[in-house]
């Protein structure tokens, strides 16, 4: 993949985390325990799958 591709699939891919981190904030305010519970772990988890995505797109670079 070039450089511009990647920048601009970790630019779409940084902005789809903002809208579904935005998702999981409105769960969190919802009055139920297990929408707060559910949001706090979806959050949690994409904090670990947006800078693997990431660091899978650029490292692609580096090996070749």
């Amino acid at each position: 993949m070039r450089s511009r591709i990647k920048l601009a699939v970790t630019i779409l891919i940084l902005l789809l985390a903002v809208a579904v981190f935005s998702r999981f904030m409105d769960w969190m305010n919802l009055p139920s325990d297990l929408w707060f519970w559910s949001g706090v772990s979806a959050s949690l988890l994409l904090l670990v799958v947006v800078p693997s995505l990431i660091a899978k797109i650029w490292r692609a670079q580096q090996r070749h």
